[in-house]
């Protein structure tokens, strides 16, 4: 590079975005931002080998790819790399992943995230939904002790749908039927132990089927069930042999004994609702993500993007 480059080239750095100009600084100290991913996620393959496809431990190099190293089974013959099944799979712009997933622990809208990132909304939104298929899966597989249990409701949301199934709805409108249509909201079951283990589902309906459905292996015996007083609640307690304390809070009974009550589960719908506002409504179909978000965020402590980034190397339906 002669002179009169180098200095087209010094000139030009001043037309850098701040994000292009912080990754740049990176690059002249060494700390190449692809690199340092690259590094992490072939980490995972040195310290648990694990082919996607079969889950065999048997696994060969096979050559490299855009830097990254390549995988080949022995059991199965299948070829993979470290994204391969997960979240990050077929994604670009490694260097924007940390800094996305910044956002996402800020819970930021797609837009702002969007624009931090430098990025497309569509892209945004895109990587927004793939990075939660990871954390709407971890749920409490086990609920003990004094367990509470309450529902809270949605509104039914097409948003973002090219084709509605009903016509639209402006802002303000009452719902089509009165109490709790199927129609216009979409019930959230929470059941959640003292110790803050927290699982949740959206249901069509709470009911005594789908209470045993979804429950069912979870509810340690012995656990003692707080619940308001509707039905499914007092059959599922007694199909399953469980103590129920039942609040009658329109009776203005909220508290049994000084310990059994359902303040808890309240407590969490009034910060899920109050979370869920910056978002302005989110369709049904996802809102089992957001769901997850949530409850990521809620329940771990000291969170930062590079803790998140390990969760999403786990593979996806495993």
């Amino acid at each position: 590079m002669n002179p009169a480059q180098f200095n087209q080239l010094i000139t030009d750095t001043k037309y850098l975005t701040d994000k292009q100009a912080r990754y740049l600084e990176k690059l002249l100290q060494g700390d190449d931002p692809i690199k340092h991913i690259i590094d992490e996620l072939e980490q995972r393959m040195v310290d648990k080998p694990e082919c996607p496809h079969c889950h065999s431990t048997l696994i060969n190099r096979h050559g490299k790819v855009d830097e990254m190293q390549r995988y080949r089974c022995k059991n199965c013959t299948k070829t993979f790399m470290a994204t391969t099944g997960t979240p990050f799979a077929r994604l670009r712009h490694k260097e924007l992943w940390l800094d996305y997933l910044r956002c996402m622990l800020a819970s930021k809208v797609l837009r702002d995230s969007a624009a931090e990132c430098g990025i497309n909304l569509k892209t945004a939104f895109r990587w927004r939904h793939r990075f939660l298929k990871i954390p709407a899966t971890l749920k409490a597989k086990k609920l003990e002790g004094i367990i509470e249990a309450d529902e809270t409701l949605f509104a039914y949301s097409e948003k973002g749908s090219r084709q509605l199934s009903r016509r639209p709805r402006k802002r303000g409108m009452k719902a089509s039927k009165p109490g709790r249509s199927a129609q216009d909201w979409v019930p959230v079951l929470t059941v959640r132990d003292r110790g803050q283990h927290t699982f949740e589902v959206v249901l069509p309906h709470v009911t005594i089927e789908s209470l045993t459905r979804q429950l069912k292996g979870k509810v340690q015996k012995d656990s003692v069930l707080c619940s308001d007083g509707y039905k499914p609640y007092i059959k599922f307690c007694v199909k399953n042999d469980l103590i129920h304390k039942r609040l009658d809070v329109s009776a203005g009974i909220r508290v049994l004994d000084q310990v059994f009550h359902i303040q808890n589960v309240n407590a969490y719908h009034s910060r899920l609702k109050s979370w869920m506002g910056r978002f302005h409504g989110v369709a049904t179909k996802y809102l089992e993500n957001y769901l997850g978000w949530f409850r990521y965020l809620d329940a771990e402590e000291n969170l930062n993007e590079n803790r998140l980034f390990r969760t999403e190397q786990h593979l996806i339906g495993t």
